[in-house]
């Protein structure tokens, strides 16, 4: 990029201030700050990363020198190191950045906090984009990663909390998501499982691998690799259990609140857990929802238009209204411009990764760690069992036109999980739905 005269002009009076405020101050005064601030914002104009990250090292250690390792005005520092590391593909400067965000939110706030816990969500978020940021050859250590700090959260926000605060839905949910999203990684239909399947088995054993009942046809190589020849049951029961049962733990809290709604999503969100356990329809659980939200006074407009149109599950969020959960839905369903009336348009699923093609991409609240990449694009129409699985699966266009796009989102749907449409309490198979379908690309 060209530099212009006024640009020069400034670089060059900054760079002059500096050298003045260190021959007059010292190379840690804190009246460095400024020329660097100014010279850090031409460069990054620039596009200069690696000299602008040299400098924010620099700004770091003169706030350190003068403000001690502890003291929060590092923050805006290491927010700004994070943007530059990433620029620069350095997943793994970024990745400590946060911790050592985390580390000083402990030192000020506590290690009992509610900023404590939200700097551990940041920090498995982070872990999580790793999956498709980072080699290869790291993509199951940095979920595994992330599942521990999820497993920590859920601890720690009971401290913060106490056990029967309305508190902990959000938290309790986040770590039954991570354990859905564990399960499908297992599941998936690609090499990448067998891999992630060895270091689930070196991290935990193998017990929630298991079913209730034998697996037949599988054995335990030497090298800790699970082989199955038929594999008619889900991988990994045993945590979608864990996963359950926060949500019999959010239904619990919400019995003692008197909270009708949120005893009916915990409801909702329990049938979709069965479902993907594989264990039962999910209608029992669907029903009686339907049953406590109109107890709870929700027109039977709004829960018909809710369980009447199939969903991928497992949700990425919990929603402690009905109204909530019910604007989410429909969110996802308006995600398409231009859609028929008269067409079931069941919205835009983003994939994680072609690694993990049937499960959506975790997004942060934080913008700072929401990365965006170049996508392909599949439009297709399917139809949805009473179980919720799709079928007679077509391609209506992929971009770009590659038999290859193409196939990756015929196979996608097949895997994803659907929550079936309802009629009252009686499950309806769905046909000719229409669905979008995107997932990145690789980075090279």
């Amino acid at each position: 990029m060209p530099i212009s005269d006024s640009i020069l002009a400034d670089t060059q009076r900054y760079q002059a201030q500096i050298q003045d405020f260190e021959s007059e101050f010292g190379p840690m005064d804190n009246r460095l700050l400024e020329p660097l601030a100014g010279l850090i914002n031409i460069l990054v104009e620039q596009r200069q990363f690696e000299r602008v990250a040299e400098i924010q090292s620099r700004q770091l250690s003169i706030l350190r020198a003068n403000s001690g390792f502890e003291n929060l005005d590092l923050l805006p520092v290491l927010r700004s190191m994070i943007q530059v590391q990433q620029a620069l593909g350095n997943w793994e400067a970024s990745s400590d950045h946060l911790e050592h965000i985390q580390f000083l939110i402990a030192a000020n706030f506590g290690q009992k906090s509610e900023e404590l816990l939200i700097s551990m969500d940041n920090q498995a978020q982070w872990k999580l984009a790793g999956f498709y940021l980072d080699d290869e050859r790291r993509q199951s250590a940095n979920f595994l990663d992330a599942r521990d700090l999820y497993r920590d959260m859920e601890r720690l926000a009971e401290e913060v909390y106490g056990e029967e605060s309305p508190k902990l839905y959000q938290w309790y949910y986040k770590r039954a998501y991570n354990l859905a999203l564990m399960v499908q990684l297992l599941n998936t239909e690609d090499s990448f499982a067998q891999a992630f399947i060895t270091d689930v088995i070196r991290a935990d054993g193998t017990m929630r691998l298991q079913t209730t009942g034998r697996l037949s046809g599988t054995r335990l190589s030497p090298i800790g690799a699970w082989n199955i020849r038929d594999q008619s049951f889900v991988l990994g029961e045993g945590y979608l259990r864990q996963a359950r049962d926060l949500m019999s733990r959010i239904r619990e809290i919400a019995e003692i609140e008197n909270d009708k709604e949120v005893q009916a999503i915990a409801e909702i969100y329990r049938g979709d857990y069965n479902l993907l356990m594989g264990r039962g329809s999910g209608r029992r659980q669907y029903t009686d929802a339907q049953e406590i939200l109109l107890e709870a006074g929700v027109p039977p407009s709004e829960i018909e238009e809710f369980f009447s149109t199939p969903m991928p599950i497992p949700l990425p969020e919990f929603y402690s209204s009905f109204s909530d959960l019910l604007t989410y839905q429909r969110s996802v369903l308006k995600a398409v411009d231009e859609i028929s009336d008269s067409t079931m348009h069941l919205g835009v699923f983003n994939a994680w990764h072609e690694n993990a093609r049937a499960v959506l991409k975790p997004i942060s609240d934080d913008p700072l760690l929401q990365i965006g990449l170049p996508q392909y694009l599949v439009d297709l129409t399917f139809n949805i069992s009473t179980r919720g699985r799709a079928s007679s699966v077509d391609v209506i266009k992929s971009v770009p036109d590659d038999r290859r796009v193409a196939r990756e989102g015929s196979r996608a749907i097949r895997e994803i999980q659907f929550r079936p449409a309802y009629e009252g309490n009686k499950a309806t198979r769905v046909r000719d739905a229409k669905m979008r379908y995107l997932f990145a690309q690789e980075l090279k």
